[in-house]
């Protein structure tokens, strides 16, 4: 949730206007009970408010005497774009009423991203969800990274979270961040930043980026065509390939691909064809490739295990884990990047952890130094557009020259 609402100001104005207004505002609780505003306008009321603590619908509509009979069609008419039984304290809502204060339209902002629109109809209400429109603007980043990438972002607002995120990501087929990173690596953003007036809401899509990991540079350029976007290399080769790198985020290794490892609980050696994951019990476990589900269930010393076939011969196993969800079966088909279970310490275990291994032709390979096939690259037809497009994003992130230090800040600032 947004910071707290300190105040807010209502006038006469048009609708239009008004919601704007409203949706400006943001969804945060406010600190003193403020009235409702009615406007007259050519026969026609507005209604404006928000939501108090403990406040419903139906107590909205016996506050301004409002017919009760409309409100339950409401319900029943918007109950697919959204149950309006679920109010936030601090949301915004405005009605729109006649002469025989029966309502006309309806707007009640659900957060900051969206709001519900409605309006009446000659059989009843019409609702959709609609999402808000922001101005977008470019912005850059330039981080030297200590530790981690999450601890290095200059801030500590939710958008920088969800930025470092995405940024692994982008990165996830060729950059494992937790075991590639090294302190002084640097990184630098090319970003969409959403304003709403001159107030900033968050980070869409990452533009462009520039990481310099362990001495080698990783491009990553965003490119839309025949209405997809994905990210490119300088060359134009895709990202993506057939596995992601590693199936978590952010944890460490705790034993890795050995021929001969002495086993803490057995205390004998044997080979260890994979890579233990260290992480709490309950972090979620990414599938590393698209495929289909060969075996979900328990396997002896494996515990609760997940084995899935995909393409180019290889197969991938995720040991130890605390539960699988029930959708992921034998036979399924599973998506890069789906949730198939959670790390956990079943099995012979001596704590949670994740037993990721990889089989490609029926032989175990070392994940970490394992090569794999891209994805699609920019077709050539388009490489001309693809390179004028790239071109200005290579000369903003190299004019990007003093690197950012994390501190508190919670908001961003456009280049």
């Amino acid at each position: 949730m947004r910071d707290q609402m300190k105040r807010i100001i209502f006038g006469i104005v048009s609708v239009p206007v008004l919601i704007i207004f409203l949706m400006n505002i943001g969804t945060g609780e406010p600190e003193v009970e403020t009235p409702a505003v009615e406007a007259e306008n050519n026969r026609m009321s507005t209604i404006a408010g928000v939501v108090q603590p403990s406040e419903t619908m139906d107590a909205i509509f016996k506050k301004y005497g409002l017919d009760n009979a409309e409100l339950t069609a409401i319900f029943r008419d918007a109950k697919k774009s959204y149950n309006l039984s679920r109010l936030s304290v601090g949301s915004v809502y405005f009605f729109e009423v006649d002469d025989r204060n029966r309502i006309q339209n309806m707007q009640y902002g659900i957060d900051e991203d969206s709001f519900l629109k409605v309006a009446r109809t000659s059989e009843g209400f019409s609702a959709e969800r609609v999402n808000v429109e922001y101005e977008k603007r470019v912005g850059s980043l330039y981080i030297k990274l200590r530790d981690n990438l999450i601890l290095s972002m200059p801030g500590t607002h939710n958008e920088y979270l969800r930025l470092a995120l995405e940024l692994s990501d982008i990165y996830a087929w060729d950059i494992d961040f937790l075991t590639d990173i090294r302190n002084g690596d640097t990184v630098k953003i090319m970003v969409e930043e959403l304003w709403s007036g001159e107030v900033f809401r968050g980070f869409g899509n990452i533009l462009a980026a520039e990481f310099l990991n362990n001495g080698q540079m990783h491009y990553a350029f965003r490119f839309e065509h025949d209405g997809y976007a994905d990210y490119y290399d300088d060359n134009g080769r895709s990202l993506r390939k057939t596995l992601l790198k590693s199936p978590l985020k952010f944890t460490h290794i705790s034993s890795h691909f050995s021929r001969k490892r002495f086993h803490p609980i057995l205390r004998i050696y044997r080979p260890h064809l994979g890579v233990d994951y260290a992480a709490p019990a309950g972090t979620p476990v990414s599938a590393a490739g698209g495929g289909t589900v060969l075996f979900a269930g328990y396997k002896g010393q494996n515990g609760k295990m997940v084995k899935i076939r995909h393409s180019g011969g290889f197969e991938t196993y995720y040991g130890h884990l605390s539960r699988i969800p029930k959708r992921v079966r034998k036979g399924r088909k599973i998506s890069q990047g789906d949730i198939i279970g959670y790390v956990g310490s079943t099995g012979l275990a001596t704590g949670p952890h994740l037993d990721y291994r990889i089989r490609q032709n029926g032989k175990f390979v070392n994940p970490l130094k394992i090569r794999l096939p891209r994805g699609k690259a920019v077709p050539k037809s388009l490489m001309a557009e693809f390179k004028k497009v790239i071109s200005d994003m290579e000369t903003r992130l190299t004019s990007l020259t003093r690197p950012l230090v994390a501190s508190t800040g919670k908001k961003k600032t456009s280049s």
